[in-house]
């Protein structure tokens, strides 16, 4: 079963927490588990990609009390930008 309009905990589970895809599902018998599944761009960063709970509740506090990302870190090998030698080259050969 999956219930079309979310409720008021679900909605603002899913608001603090926009990385996950958040759902509540419920088995044959009606016991619902909570799911959130870090969506494609969030992953490789730190985060957990699945945590479930019993409740929104569980899975909001499991969710603040995780540890947090690492930032992002510039990778040293990696130029982002053209040296002023190489763009003023570029530009020169351009030119004639």
């Amino acid at each position: 079963m999956y219930h079309l309009i979310p409720s008021e905990s679900l909605r603002l589970a899913r608001e603090e927490f926009p990385h996950y895809e958040i759902c509540v599902l419920h088995d044959d018998a009606g016991i619902p588990e909570v799911t959130a599944v870090l969506k494609p761009p969030y992953q490789g960063i730190g985060l957990a990609v699945l945590v479930c709970a019993a409740t929104v509740s569980e899975l909001v506090h499991t969710l603040r009390t995780a540890p947090k990302a690492r930032l992002p870190r510039r990778d040293p090998d990696r130029r982002y930008w053209p040296l002023p030698r190489q763009r003023d080259h570029h530009n020169h050969a351009e030119q004639h």
